[in-house]
Order: structure tokens, then sequence, then C-alpha cells
């Protein structure tokens, strides 16, 4: 499903300002001087290391970090760990102590009875003095915070106990109705204290476990939790799009995206923008094989889905720039926050085919049998008939898992799943029927190893056999407005595989025909390449051939084949940013990547996780 195009929109926002956008530093401590695609930081700390005495606060390790980001010049999110992280002394003022069989994390030998009255008093203490804590910064400092994290049970997992409840007079389930009303109670607390004071700024929300997407169970979700945040939460709402960026053709993938990407992206509705981190998927099997390119396609899911923050691992930092994959970052970063496509400064569209095992109208039931996430004998019917293009199975087994398990066990790349994303990647720039005009393709120049260039993945291409020689885009309308002439520059990364084959770039001048703004001839090489061209006379009103606004067309019998084609309004203002391809990296065999340590502030259940 293409983003939905949009030539009247409202007053598209968001908050944070776009320029929160981007790739962030989960560790917090990384100095953008020598990671200068960092956007932000993140400050996590417990309840017990803040109140360690009943009213006595301590808010110095917040005060650095906020010193921190203002000093960098980056922005910073904000959470406090509560439930669990709460101080022991607690107890002896009144909070029905909770003890769980079962226990999972022993760093958690008891929890508060969340909705007693105790607890809520001295919880909204704390939240009060929270606040006062932010409002004593001065306005410039307070405007680095991206957004604060409403943590109501056990860190971000948003659930009340890591064990069986030994009394069960106070037992919590997700989804009982005491424990919505008291995460309820706390969003609002929040939601007052942060939103609802006359004459101070309105800092953005982000909640977990408040989407049907959130329910891991199968369930109906988090609706009613949803219902209230949209319609009370009006400073800016954030959400955690679980997995989103952890790699590419992961199980589930297709339904996120086309439930989240037209609220996030040139969108009418209120502020709304999304979270997701790298966890060590980085260093499994799958992901590791070649680390750039899966970055790199990890990246374009994510913009896909619309994320806008991506809270990347201090192992992963640490080795990026070594290891060839902080380009992937600097990408991310250049089209996460072009959420308003009236004044996005560019466009882009990754040529790609994923095929969707779940997709019964693509690939019909009679024909290739029943679609069901175990049926491997369909997913293999299916890629067979694409194999000539280079579609492939590395691993059967990783057709059957579920997300988590799959970025964590399959060992290959897979290029049909279930509930994969079956199109292009993009951000307002869109192919036009791709499959009657193109060819898919996977796996350019040969199998995958750690060696082979980032775009070599996926392509698209000429079929001059079959009569496919021109590949058509658009934009998106709100991107290109008016007929006068506009000053836009075009880059096509496309594959070298024959000397003497020769295509052109046409777009739309504004005249019958389309005008040429390149023309290129092939070496022969097999590498990868990149044409870069600026014109000044781009009407870009989709008066072309089959509405379109560029094409890329074949000028003589050879079968030219492209990856990406990006679009900037106006004229270059830096050298173009060459991928991993020309890194070094690739002349040698990569290091082991380097071990990840947990997160301050991470997650339990993702720690656990991680170790299966």
């Amino acid at each position: 499903m293409a983003l939905i195009g949009v030539s009247c929109l409202g007053s598209v926002q968001a908050a944070p300002p776009p320029a929160a956008f981007g790739v962030w530093d989960r560790g917090s401590s990384f100095d953008p001087k020598d990671y200068p695609f960092l956007k932000g930081l993140a400050f996590n700390q417990k309840w017990a290391d803040v109140e360690k005495k009943p009213g006595v606060f301590d808010w110095s390790a917040l005060d650095d970090a906020m010193d921190a980001a203002d000093k960098r010049g980056q922005y910073i999110y904000l959470s406090l760990g509560v439930g669990p992280d709460a101080p022991d002394w607690i107890y002896g003022q009144g909070v029905p102590r909770v003890e769980c069989k079962d226990q999972k994390f022993d760093a958690w030998p008891a929890y508060p009875f969340y909705p007693s009255k105790e607890y809520k008093a001295l919880l909204e203490r704390l939240t009060a003095a929270f606040g006062k804590r932010i409002r004593s910064y001065t306005p410039e400092k307070q405007a680095r915070i991206a957004f604060i994290q409403v943590k109501t049970g056990c860190t971000g997992d948003e659930c009340a106990y890591k064990g069986s409840v030994i009394e069960k007079k106070y037992d919590l389930p997700t989804k009982s109705s005491a424990w919505r009303e008291f995460r309820l109670w706390q969003f609002d607390l929040f939601t007052k204290t942060f939103q609802g004071v006359p004459g101070q700024p309105r800092i953005s929300l982000m909640f977990n476990n408040v989407t049907s997407d959130d329910d891991e169970s199968g369930g109906k979700g988090f609706d009613e939790e949803w219902k209230w945040v949209t319609e009370n939460v009006t400073g800016g709402i954030a959400i955690k799009l679980a997995g989103s960026a952890r790699g590419h053709h992961l199980s589930g993938e297709r339904t996120m995206i086309e439930a989240w990407q037209h609220r996030l992206i040139a969108s009418e509705a209120a502020p709304l923008f999304a979270r997701s981190e790298m966890d060590q998927t980085w260093q499994r099997a799958m992901f590791a094989q070649n680390l750039p390119m899966s970055f790199y396609w990890g990246a374009l899911t994510g913009l896909q889905n619309g994320q806008s923050v991506w809270d990347i691992t201090s192992g992963a930092l640490e080795s990026c720039k070594e290891m060839g994959f902080d380009y992937s970052f600097y990408f991310f970063n250049r089209y996460a926050g072009q959420i308003d496509p009236r004044t996005a400064t560019g466009a882009f569209c990754a040529l790609h085919k994923g095929l969707d095992a779940a997709d019964t109208k693509a690939y019909p039931e009679a024909k290739f049998g029943k679609a069901s996430h175990k049926n491997t004998e369909r997913m293999e019917k299916i890629v067979a008939t694409y194999a000539k293009y280079g579609a492939a199975v590395d691993d059967k087994n990783g057709l059957t898992l579920g997300q988590v398990r799959q970025r964590d066990t399959q060992t290959g790349f897979n290029d049909v799943g279930w509930d994969i994303w079956p199109e292009n990647y993009g951000r307002f720039l869109y192919q036009i029927d791709a499959d009657a005009t193109s060819i898919p393709l996977w796996r350019v120049g040969g199998p995958i190893t750690n060696k082979s260039p980032i775009y070599s993945r996926f392509a698209r291409g000429f079929e001059h056999a079959t009569g496919k020689d021109s590949l058509y885009f658009k934009l998106h309308d709100g991107f290109s407005q008016g007929s006068a002439p506009k000053v836009m520059t075009m880059t096509v990364v496309w594959y070298d595989a024959k000397a003497g084959s020769t295509w052109k770039l046409d777009y739309d001048a504004g005249k019958p025909s389309m005008k040429t703004a390149l023309t290129v001839t092939g070496t022969g090489d097999k590498q990868w390449h990149h044409e870069t061209v600026t014109v000044t006379d781009a009407v870009l009103r989709q008066g072309g051939a089959k509405g379109s606004d560029f094409a890329l067309v074949n000028t003589d019998a050879a079968d030219d084949i492209f990856s990406l084609i990006e679009i900037q309004r106006g004229k270059p203002t830096a050298p173009v940013m060459l991928p991993p391809t020309h890194f070094k990296v690739l002349d040698k065999a990569p290091k082991p990547p380097k071990a990840d340590k947990p997160e301050k502030g991470e997650s339990p259940r993702e720690r656990k996780k991680d170790k299966k």
C-alpha cells in the first residue's frame, strides 16, 4: 500500500519538531562531534535512585543529562522507572507489598499494589517534583526535551508484575479493568503535569501498550487506552513501533506499515510520532551476514513505517564506522523528519519486491496452496516463480517463525515471507505500474556475502524481451505544487552490467513530451554507480507518460538495473555521501561485532528475548 497522495493537507505538524527525528544514542554515551548523525540521547532513571529518602529528591543525574543535551545541541527524552523500581521505603508508608512466585528477575523482589491510595499519592508527589524540576530549566533547555515516556508498570513493558502473584487479591492481569483504570489515572496525571500547565510549553508524551498492535496475545489490543490517549493528549503523542527497523522481510511488517504509515506521514490528525530501538538483533546470524546491507534495508523498512526515532545500542554505534554501516544512519536522518510533503526537502524510492505469502490475491490459493504461516510449500512455490530473477530462500525454518524468533535464529535472507512488505520503500516518490513496466530482481551480482554492496539485495530493471523498457515515477501531490519551473536534483543508483548499454532519465518540464536530463552509457564494470543531475526547469505536475514526473527509459536492447532514485529540492549543498560499497571494510571479511551490554533503562523483557 503506497502512501495516500493528499493534495490538500491540513496543518501537518509534529511534536517534537521534525529536526529531532532520526538516529538517537540509546546509551547516552557518545559525543556527536564523533558521531554527527546522532540527534538525541536518552535519560532513564529509577524512582529508587531519585527519592532515596521520603520527600528528598536528587535530580543531579537529570540535571547532568539536560546539561549534556544542551551543550551538544541534541534532543533528549526522559523516563522514570516506577513500580518495582520504586524505593523500598514505600512499603513502610502503607503501600501493600506484592511478592511473586516464579519471579523472573532477581532485581525485583517486590512490587507495589498499584491501585492503592498510598502508592498513588506517592507517585503523584514524585511526578509533581519531576514536573517542577523540568519547569525550573530555561525555555531553551526545555525545548531540548523531545518527549517523556510514561512508564506505569515494569519499565516499558507496561505489565504490573513479572511473576505469579502469591496473594491473589493483588493480581492485576494486563487486560483487567483495575489495571486499565490505574494506567489511565497515571496517563491523566502525566498529561496534566506536562501538557496542562498554563503558560508552560506542552511536552510530548510517549506511551507503550496503547494500540492493537501492542497485543502480543493476538487479542483486541488496548483500544480503550488508545481512545483515551488520542482524546486527551494534545501536545504530541509518541508510540513504540515494536521491531521496526530491526531488519527487513520480518513477519508482520506489512500489517504494521499499513496500520501506521498514513498516521505518521502527511497526516491531518493530531501530532503523532514513533520510536523504535535497535536491540541485539544486529548481532544475530541473519543481520550479521552483511551488516551494511542489513542496516540499510532495516532503515528503509523503518522509514516506510513512518518511524521517527531510531534508538541505537552502544555496541552498534561503536562498530558502525569501522564496519561500514553508519551510512544507513545518515540516510535515515535524511528522511525521518520529512513528514510534510509541502516542506520536505527530499523524496526517494528504493526499488524492491517482497513476496508476501499472506496475499491471496497476488498468489491465489488455487495455484500456490492454502495461505498459512506454516505452509512452507506455498512459500517455496511462490519464490520459485521468481527464481529466474534471483529470488531464493536461505533458511526454510525462518519462514514459519514469528518476528522475535525470526530475528534471533534465522540464518540467511528469505525473499518470501508471511505478511512482509511487498512494494517499494519510499517517501513521497512512487513507481507507477511497477510490475507491468519493470521486473523485480534479487541478489544482483550473485549470492549475498559479507562483501556484497547494499544495493545488491533488491532492485528493478528493464526486460526488453517483454517490452518492459521504462520505469515511471510520480511525486506526492503536495511535494511539487504549481506550474512554475523548479530547481531539482535527481540521483539514480544503477548497476553497470554490460559495456555499451544505454539508458536515460526523462522528466516533466511542462512540455508535450518529457525532457531528457541525463543519458548514461555503461562500461560493464559490474559495479553500482550514482548518477546525479540538477535541472532548473522541472515542472513535475505529472505531465509525462502514464501521469509521471520522471521516467528511466531504455535506449537499446540491454536490460539495465536500478536500485534507488532520490529527488532533492534545489542544487546540492554538499557532496553526495557514498554508501559502504566504497568503504575499505568490504575489502576483507568484517570483524565480529562488538558485544552489546544491556542499555540503561532497557526493558527486562527485551533482555530476556535477546538471550533466547
